[in-house]
């Protein structure tokens, strides 16, 4: 079986505008990640998506996002069959790991590794929700200072 597209990304020179439009078009409800990098959309069948800052961007165009088994031998693949890689691995906060390529005439797409073990993360038809760019920008959350050591 082919496999299908399970995500897609746009990208936004204006959240609040991007977000009243789709809202409006066709009923997306939208919600920005904390810092302010990227935007997802919900209330759609089919694929999940989102909206990366433009400033961001990887690509001219939407990139879809297709999942695969084996990232490094997928990049492999790309790059015998004559395409490039763009990004060759980053760590998805909604699991797994997510590289980027080009095929020969420069189109940009996502393959998106799933975690394993995770039920949620495994299901191709579900994918979960948070969106693949999200790992891009957004930062780890910062460590609590160790406490300092009392004086005697």
């Amino acid at each position: 079986m082919a496999e299908p597209i399970v995500h897609i990304e746009f990208f936004s020179a204006d959240f609040g505008r991007t977000a009243a439009f789709y809202g409006q078009l066709f009923g997306w409800e939208t919600q920005q990640n904390s810092t302010a990098s990227y935007m997802k959309f919900d209330g759609a069948e089919g694929p999940s998506g989102g909206w990366v800052r433009a400033d961001m961007v990887q690509s001219p165009g939407p990139i879809p996002y297709l999942v695969v088994a084996d990232l490094a031998a997928t990049m492999e693949k790309v790059e015998k069959a004559g395409g490039r890689v763009i990004a060759r691995r980053m760590t998805f906060a909604g699991g797994g790991d997510v590289g980027l390529v080009a095929d020969p005439d420069g189109n940009v797409l996502g393959l998106w590794m799933k975690k394993r073990g995770d039920d949620k993360a495994e299901r191709a038809d579900k994918p979960a929700r948070k969106a693949p760019a999200a790992a891009k920008a957004e930062p780890k959350p910062a460590r609590k200072p160790a406490k300092p050591a009392k004086r005697k």
